[in-house]
């Protein structure tokens, strides 16, 4: 297991160009060796020594910042790592949700125009973004102005407990949660738009896709469901790492999506054949569509529940102990 120092050194040295953290590493995990001995040989115990050593030390993004001679200046030191993590968090949940619900307002406006509705989607999520950038700037610079600090807000001040785990190769990257979220928030997209469109154009006329009983239950329950799987991808971004229990939930929701969407299939209450008469295509080829669609859902329900469950093995097993640490 990652003693609180390596998790401290990791953290710090993740925001510091790579050529530079070699040199910083030896300095850093040298001063905290030294700091320690001194400690322990007071008398301290030498978890409550390390503690203290790096509760001196501050936050590790703020050393870091010292170390590559990055100022803290946009809104001010003392608040400027709570400010960059809130407008990280909230363009993450908010910037998906701006698409698909520009998507939903543009195609009921104008259903004939698919790819007017997501270039106005995709201006939107941009204008979002600005937005947000500029008014949780401002909201943290009056705060500044008026010579606020953090513990007047009653904000929690940093401790060695807030270090994060050392990374491995299953834990969660920004990137991939920004895909996963983009990724539903365009299929909820799309499932909308066949409400009030289509997903198929023949002859520049709409063609209905899918079964119009499907909206009294079966699509407003696969949207919930798609949008606790985007706030699912969130909390697990925001816990770092795979864990049992997390696996054990992603294995519900694939299940509650993959098991109604299989008998409906089944059952044949899916897909509306009627637009087969106006395409060459085979005789059988709603027998194929259908097996082609039950079995790309299959694999990639069964898929997910299993890398799920991998990653939270991956994660439970004692990290690699780092270079330098004896």
């Amino acid at each position: 297991m990652s003693t609180l120092t390596d998790r401290y050194v990791f953290a710090a040295l993740r925001s510091i160009p790579e050529g530079q953290r070699g040199d910083i590493e030896r300095e850093l995990r040298g001063s905290i060796t030294d700091d320690v001995e001194a400690r322990v040989e007071g008398g301290q115990a030498p978890a409550d020594a390390e503690t203290a050593v790096l509760a001196e030390l501050g936050d590790p993004a703020r050393l870091a910042a010292q170390y590559s001679g990055r100022p803290l200046y946009l809104i001010g030191p003392d608040l400027f790592l709570d400010w960059w993590r809130l407008l990280k968090t909230l363009a993450i949940i908010i910037t998906p949700f701006s698409f698909v619900g520009s998507v939903v307002v543009r195609m009921a406006l104008e259903p004939g125009d698919p790819a007017g509705a997501f270039g106005a989607a995709i201006s939107t999520a941009i204008n979002v973004l600005v937005h947000l950038g500029f008014w949780v700037t401002l909201v943290f610079a009056i705060i500044q102005f008026n010579g606020t600090r953090r513990k007047d807000l009653g904000l929690q001040p940093w401790s060695p407990a807030m270090l994060p785990q050392v990374p491995r190769k299953s834990q969660v990257s920004l990137g991939d949660t920004i895909t996963t979220v983009v990724f539903i928030a365009f299929f909820i997209g799309l499932l909308l738009w066949q409400r009030i469109g289509s997903m198929l154009y023949l002859n520049g006329e709409p063609v209905l896709v899918l079964q119009e009983s499907l909206w009294s239950f079966w699509l407003p329950y696969v949207i919930i469901l798609l949008v606790i799987e985007a706030g699912f991808t969130v909390v697990l971004y925001l816990a770092g790492r795979w864990t049992y229990a997390f696996a054990v939930v992603n294995t519900v929701l694939a299940l509650a999506f993959m098991v109604p969407v299989l008998w409906l299939l089944a059952t044949e209450q899916v897909y509306d054949w009627a637009f087969l008469a106006n395409v060459d295509w085979a005789p059988d080829a709603s027998a194929w569509i259908a097996g082609i669609t039950a079995a790309l859902v299959l694999f990639i329900s069964l898929w997910d529940i299993g890398d799920g469950f991998l990653k939270a093995w991956k994660s439970s097993r004692p990290a690699p102990v780092p270079a330098g640490v004896r």
